[in-house]
């Protein structure tokens, strides 16, 4: 019982760290100093063109669908 107990706790912060703390969920700081490059491609699984976004101050990158 005190081993499921255990496992669960585990489990529940695992889940909640992930949600709170992963980048992905948090939104990363889009609204950031994101700078547009010149580098603009066609994205293979959407087909879709793609632009790159880098903020200069990081080097981290960021791809968004060309309008």
């Amino acid at each position: 019982m005190e081993q499921l107990i255990i496992l669960v706790i585990v489990i529940v912060f695992a889940v909640v760290g992930y949600f709170i703390w992963d980048k992905r969920y948090r939104g990363g700081g889009t609204a950031g100093n994101l700078k547009r490059t010149g580098e603009v491609f066609k994205d293979p699984t959407t087909g879709k063109m793609t632009r790159v976004y880098e903020d200069p101050s990081t080097g981290r990158r960021e791809y968004r669908e060309e309008s």
